[in-house]
């Protein structure tokens, strides 16, 4: 990261943000693995504020569906606000407002997965809240993440999940289906885990993630469109 007063300046140039309270900006970016820790001991990192950050998302989110879409029932609201908030999202909102050049690590940025990005904006909108609090950290995230970044319009016809779109698919057809997943330790340090995803125990795709969830997704996500899928109502 530059000096404190250049990550202030650039804070403020590239997303508008005017710090009152410098140190929490500062925290958001401390990435956990140089295990700082204050006088009394306690960890200095981004977790706490990420935490606070999803929760403030969630919420601002879901009242702007709630306003939006004023006929949507409660679980298509639940679903669209899962689409928007899904870790994929914030992965690429993140990225793209290129956060990770402000993070504190001993590591380089190779090291890390794409969910760090993510991270960094649940941890940046966690700040903004202990800052500016609830109204103007609600203006951020309409005007920089949502307004910016989301096409509400586009939502009711996204995939929410292909793993439950493939599996509902198989069951609606009585095709028998099966997912095998298996830690995967090839060459990739960070990508650990290989699925494949068969029908009528004929091999329709495998790939391979960071994580048994995300291996399993992707694979029904290639499974999806291998099979043609275009509607599982």
């Amino acid at each position: 990261m530059e000096t404190s007063g250049e990550f202030f300046m650039q804070l403020k140039k590239h997303l508008g943000i005017q710090a009152k309270n410098k140190s929490v900006y500062l925290r958001a970016f401390i990435h956990p693995s140089l295990n700082q820790r204050d006088d009394s001991g306690m960890k200095v990192n981004f977790e706490r504020l990420e935490f606070l950050g999803d929760a403030l998302l969630n919420t601002v989110v879901a009242h702007y569906l709630f306003e939006y879409f004023p006929k949507a029932n409660e679980g298509k609201l639940t679903q669209m606000r899962a689409q928007i908030v899904s870790r994929d999202q914030l992965n690429r909102i993140g990225k793209n407002l290129n956060l990770m050049q402000w993070m504190q690590t001993d590591h380089k940025q190779s090291y890390f997965g794409e969910d760090v990005h993510g991270n960094l904006l649940e941890s940046l909108l966690g700040a903004l809240f202990i800052d500016k609090g609830y109204e103007k950290s609600k203006v951020f995230v309409l005007d920089k993440i949502i307004f910016e970044y989301i096409d509400i319009e586009s939502l009711d016809g996204q995939v929410l999940s292909y793993k439950s779109a493939v599996i509902e698919w198989a069951q609606k057809n009585k095709k028998e289906y099966h997912f095998e997943t298996k830690e995967d330790l090839g060459l990739d340090p960070k990508v650990n885990y290989s699925s494949t995803f068969f029908i009528d125990k004929k091999q329709v795709a495998k790939a391979r993630d960071i994580s048994k969830k995300k291996a399993e997704e992707k694979v029904a996500r290639r499974g999806y469109y291998a099979l043609k899928i275009k509607s599982v109502t």
